[in-house]
């Protein structure tokens, strides 16, 4: 691959890295002129269709991503069988290396800081509805000046499903960092993010990852089955809070787990700031049925065992008592009393309404009348007008107890975006930047003498107009100067060479004189540009066009028929700008004849021309093809 061209404009320049599933290496953008990482897909995803459909469209989606910690992405592409992602070139080492290098746990301050840069990469990507799944070491870069980069967000994401069975020891390095939903194949979301980066923590501040295993499944079961040794076991230096953040971002549960990148970011910033006043509270979600472990249960047990034999027999008792009471009553109740009571249970409950498609106020009306109350639990873009119902939960004729309330999604109306400025840039980049902000691009190709190739010289519409999402946006970009071949005018007319160079696009400049005793008056002796030349449309050729010598004139006058004399008659040019081509005719007979022809400008005015005639003529004098003026003369 070294040295070679991709796209036209990417030149492969060395082997940085490689994975289980791409090579990386450094190129250089001739286009821009800056040095870029590319990393190109192993043969084996290639030959997998829907891989390549997920890879091409999960890395279009990352290269929205616009943070300080996040790798950018700049182009993704494909060259025959080679699919490649563009990328910011980040000078420094992985995590990795880092932790290798160390040979043992990282300073804390180090590792703390890593973390927190790295959830601030997270929680961009998770508030633009990506998950990494990928996180890991390999996956961490950290310049010379200690800036953290997160890469791989498109990547690890196309690779969703595939990750556990592509082959070489990168399995093996993913597996340490599985949260257990990913082991376990289950629905994963922002949280798993969080496990992972818990591992790297855990593996910062030990130097070692919590589980180890000769294959990844088995390294994936130990996350599921197995409890994590505290980071302060391994390295007594670790902090007991610090030990509390750890195991609550890597907590097997996800109801425990922290909910997002920014309340474990919150936790390291506090410790950082005042590690005496952190309190790491449990993640349990009240809100969500809580499964207790067998150390809380044995807990509960042992507290309240003595307690239970105590007042076992009289609870007894006192159930078997109230059971009966109840059958007595039941046994009581007359058929009547039965058919009110259940009449009653009827009254109480009611069908509910259809509301999709009717605006907010008319919903909420209609389910007021009917005893209902409306609850927005989300709203979205769509066709449908501002305060729209989309849906509604319970579904229309569904039977609910009055006072029930019905969850609705109401509409935000059609999504907008503002159009953001391309002029200027590369068509690729602008396609991109088109695309990030919800639009569709148009690529209309023309010649611009201002602009060079590929690049965009005009859109429309322009620039902070603020149109309905996926309206497509012309763009026009250039295909440089248009280029014209120079044609062969030597030994043309003046007039023809005139029209040769029109009919490329090109003009007659400046004109000299030259005296010839071989060509006929206003024919073209030489050109200022060879026939065969490549240039830009539009531009002008000079010329040098013969003149009769006093020879030629001579040797014309001695071929007068018998009775024709020449004489000379003066000529005042109009005051015009430019050559002006002059044609003079003898009119005799009925008959006219063109006897001088040549260009001029209003400053060799007045000139004189010979003609030749017997008798009385008529001379007729001709400017640019049109009758500038007629007069007598005699022979």
């Amino acid at each position: 691959m070294i040295g070679r061209m991709l796209g036209n404009r990417y030149e492969i320049l060395e082997k940085i890295g490689e994975g289980g599933m791409a090579k990386v290496y450094k190129a250089k953008c001739h286009l821009l002129n800056r040095i870029v990482a590319i990393k190109i897909l192993r043969s084996e995803f290639v030959a997998d269709e829907e891989f390549v459909r997920r890879f091409k469209r999960e890395s279009q989606a990352a290269a929205s991503l616009s943070h300080p910690n996040i790798v950018s992405i700049y182009d993704v592409g494909q060259e025959g069988d080679i699919y490649y992602i563009v990328m910011e070139y980040v000078n420094g080492k992985t995590l990795k290396q880092l932790i290798r290098e160390a040979n043992g746990p990282l300073p804390i301050p180090k590792a703390l800081d890593i973390t927190r840069q790295v959830c601030g990469a997270l929680e961009h990507a998770h508030k633009n509805h990506i998950v990494h799944r990928d996180i890991k070491p390999q996956n961490i870069l950290v310049t010379d000046d200690n800036i953290v980069k997160v890469t791989d967000f498109g990547i690890a994401r196309a690779a969703n499903g595939s990750t556990i069975t592509y082959g070489g020891g990168d399995v093996l390095g993913t597996a340490y960092y599985f949260s257990p939903e990913q082991a376990k194949g289950a629905m994963i979301d922002e949280k798993t993010d969080i496990y992972s980066l818990g591992i790297v923590m855990y593996e910062m501040l030990t130097g070692k990852v919590p589980f180890e295993g000769e294959s990844p499944i088995s390294v994936a079961l130990k996350h599921i089955q197995e409890n994590i040794v505290p980071p302060s076991k391994i390295n007594p230096k670790v902090p007991y809070k610090l030990d509390k953040i750890v195991l609550k971002a890597t907590e097997k549960d996800i109801n425990y787990r922290y909910k997002s990148a920014s309340d474990l970011l919150n936790d390291i910033e506090a410790y950082i700031n005042n590690p005496d006043k952190l309190v790491v509270t449990n993640g349990y979600d009240n809100n969500v049925t809580r499964v207790m472990k067998s150390e809380e249960i044995n807990e509960k047990l042992s507290g309240t065992k003595t307690l239970k034999k105590k007042k076992k027999s009289g609870k007894i008792f006192r159930n078997i008592g109230i059971a009966l009471l109840i059958l007595a009553l039941m046994a009581s109740l007359s058929y009547g009393t039965m058919f009110f009571l259940n009449n009653m249970a009827i009254t109480n409950e009611v069908t509910v309404p259809n509301i999709k498609g009717q605006t907010l106020d008319k919903a909420t009306s209609i389910l007021e009348k009917n005893n209902l109350k409306l609850n927005i639990t989300d709203s979205q873009y769509s066709d449908a007008p501002t305060n729209t119902i989309l849906s509604q939960n319970p579904p229309a004729g569904e039977t609910v107890k009055k006072g029930s309330t019905v969850n609705v999604v109401v509409s935000k109306g059609k999504q907008t975006s503002v159009v953001p400025n391309v002029i200027g840039s590369e068509y690729r980049d602008a396609q991109l930047k088109i695309k990030n902000s919800g639009l569709n691009a148009n690529l209309i190709w023309d010649y611009n003498d201002s602009y060079p190739n590929g690049y965009v010289y005009d859109q429309n519409p322009r620039q902070g107009v603020q149109v309905e999402n996926n309206t497509v946006v012309d763009i026009y970009v250039s295909k440089g100067p248009e280029m014209v071949t120079v044609p062969n005018l030597v030994n043309m007319s003046l007039d023809d060479a005139t029209k040769a160079l029109k009919n490329v696009g090109l003009k007659v400049g400046n004109i000299t004189t030259q005296p010839s005793d071989s060509l006929p008056d206003n024919y073209v002796i030489d050109q200022s540009i060879p026939q065969g030349t490549s240039i830009q449309k539009g531009k002008s050729i000079d010329l040098i066009v013969s003149q009769s010598t006093q020879q030629q004139q001579q040797q014309q006058q001695s071929q007068l028929p018998p009775g024709y004399k020449t004489k000379e008659i003066a000529i005042d040019l109009p005051n015009q700008k430019g050559p002006m081509k002059v044609d003079v005719y003898v009119i005799q007979d009925g008959n006219k004849t063109l006897q001088y022809s040549n260009t001029f400008t209003s400053a060799d005015s007045p000139i004189t021309v010979p003609v030749s005639g017997k008798g009385n003529v008529i001379i007729e004098v001709d400017i640019n093809g049109s009758i500038y003026k007629t007069m007598g003369a005699k022979f």
